[in-house]
């Protein structure tokens, strides 16, 4: 029965990769080492390792189309934030993502040297040690074009996979624990650097929604209609009216008799108009008193809500403070719900700069809406259609960048097909967001392009290394292991030290800088927990960005420099 199941394996390989991605996505959510998950990424090489010991060949054109839609969505995601970050504040981060990525790639070299590890292994052990798996598709494509027999080729590939195993987990968890243990080392008090740089961006991140600074949102977004009878409101302006009320609360519209009037600051209220008030629930609590006695809101008009997220892409908002977009007159009736940028929500404050391709979620009465989004950007409304012509011109292009040889001192590097997808997937990521009428990848389809492109990809990888895989870790397992855990924390060290001592960078950004710089997102959690703040985010997205290229380059690299 046994040989009848591994016959039907190896006639249909395709049931081995669907075993080791099933085997692979359960135990990434599952299973735990130390307290911390390995991630869909390393179960799935591990359980295809597992499962490739019963020999199948897999076929090389399935892995490079895999890796090339991964790193390509990569590219993608990444494009708009890595070339927006090369201006201004940006530099200092593209400073500190250059240190790390070349102190980790001095380190590799040089352990591969002084073990006598080659190509492959050292590669891997890379590629693990900083949680970089697009460094494996690079790398692996950079023994392509070497000057080997197959069988080295497929050698090189096999140690370079079990490499990566055996430095993943430590590249997770130790960078986990180095971020953990870096304000202790370098002495600093996480809570009170937070309250120094809130008071900086003038507001907080409270719960106390009293707290939270004039820029603030609140879930509890309430419509509410009063009839104006108290003196205190007649004969008075709009703008003369609101600054009565408390903050981010704005009269809308106005009833007149049977005529309903669009308010403007210098609007002027009578006797017996119907004020429609907007803002949250608990700012609301005193406009009764103020202005008159609250009557069924039906009264005035049927007004429709919109809540939608809007990419920003206009010049003159990319780089305002959210207090200073607050000031302008398109900003009245409608309120900010959440921003995120590179997927992770930014804290919402007076002095929180937006960045071009921030997305915004604003909330208010939809004809508001309609108006900040053509002002803000791109609407990001809900949609299932990808455009694919752009994925395969983009993937084409790259693939022919890849083909390109520049001697370096006598080297000749190329970016391969791997990098080349890469420089690609920026391009058309920077221009999506120029031009966003094309290009659309909704966040669905990314996730299946990136993540599943990444695993099928670790999958073919590990089920082809499968047979070779124990004798590479009895020959090299430890010399890669502690090799892996010092390519990890050297890295760690460097960023901490430039950005304390010479950059003079926040502490707080600057752990959200260390995290995205070594590609760690999961160490960034990490940082957030214990200062109680998103504001690590702040410095999280251009390092993880500069470093999603670096880091993915360094595979080629490191091919032709072994």
């Amino acid at each position: 029965m046994w040989h009848d199941i591994l016959e039907i394996m190896r006639n249909n390989p395709e049931l081995v990769l669907f075993l080791a991605l099933g085997i692979g996505y359960f135990a990434g959510k599952r299973v735990k080492i130390f307290g911390f998950t390995l991630g869909s990424t390393a179960s799935v090489l591990l359980a295809a390792i597992l499962v490739g010991q019963v020999g199948i060949a897999i076929p090389p054109l399935l892995k490079n189309i895999s890796f090339g839609l991964f790193i390509f969505t990569v590219g993608y995601k990444v494009g708009p934030q890595f070339f927006g970050s090369l201006k201004r504040d940006g530099l200092n981060y593209l400073w500190l993502a250059v240190a790390v990525a070349l102190t980790s790639l001095v380190t590799a070299y040089a352990i591969g040297k002084i073990a006598h590890l080659d190509k492959g292994t050292t590669v891997g052990m890379f590629a693990g040690s900083m949680t970089t798996s697009a460094a494996l598709g690079t790398g692996s494509d950079a023994v392509k074009h070497l000057d080997l027999k197959p069988e080295e080729k497929s050698t090189l590939d096999s140690n370079m996979a079990v490499a990566y195993a055996i430095t993943y987990i430590f590249g997770t968890a130790g960078t986990i624990i180095l971020i953990k243990l870096s304000p202790a080392i370098f002495r600093i008090d996480l809570k009170s650097e937070v309250r120094k740089l809130e008071e900086q961006m003038g507001g907080s991140q409270s719960d106390d929604e009293e707290n939270q600074g004039t820029f603030s949102w609140t879930q509890r977004l309430d419509m509410r209609a009063f009839r104006a009878l108290n003196g205190a409101v007649i004969g008075k302006s709009i703008s003369g009216i609101e600054e009565l009320l408390p903050d981010r609360v704005a009269i809308d519209k106005i009833k007149r008799a049977d005529r309903v009037i669009e308010t403007a600051p210098e609007t002027v209220v009578s006797r017996d108009d119907i004020l429609l008030v907007l803002g949250p629930t608990s700012r609301m609590v005193d406009a009764g008193e103020l202005i008159g006695p609250e009557i069924d809101r039906a009264a005035v008009t049927d007004i429709t809500g919109e809540v939608i997220d809007v990419c920003v892409l206009n010049r003159n908002v990319a780089g305002k403070t959210l207090g200073e977009l607050g000031k302008l007159k398109l900003a009245h009736g409608l309120f900010l719900r959440k921003i995120t940028r590179q997927g992770h929500d930014i804290p919402i404050m007076p002095g929180t700069t937006v960045h071009k391709c921030d997305i915004l979620q604003v909330t208010g009465a939809k004809e508001d809406v309609e108006k900040a989004i053509s002002f803000l950007g791109y609407p990001e409304r809900p949609t299932t259609v990808t455009d694919l012509v752009t994925v395969a011109v983009g993937c084409i292009a790259g693939t022919l960048i890849g083909l390109i040889v520049v001697p370096v001192f006598g080297i000749p590097i190329t970016l391969g097909a791997g990098g080349g997808i890469l420089v690609s997937g920026l391009l058309c990521g920077w221009l999506r967001s120029m031009h966003p009428t094309f290009g659309q990848i909704p966040g669905g389809a990314q996730w299946i392009l990136g993540d599943l492109g990444l695993n099928l990809f670790v999958a073919c990888v590990g089920v082809t290394a499968g047979p070779q895989a124990f004798h590479a870790i009895k020959t090299t397992g430890l010399s890669v292991f502690i090799g892996g855990m010092i390519v990890t924390t050297l890295p760690v060290v460097v960023v901490m030290l430039l950005g304390l001592k010479v950059l003079k960078v926040n502490p707080i950004l600057l752990l959200g800088a260390a995290t995205g710089s070594h590609n760690c997102t999961a160490s960034l959690n990490v940082v957030i927990e214990a200062s109680g703040s998103p504001l690590a985010v702040l410095g999280y997205a251009a390092p993880y960005a500069f470093a999603n290229v670096l880091l993915t380059v360094w595979g080629t690299i490191i091919v032709n420099l072994m």
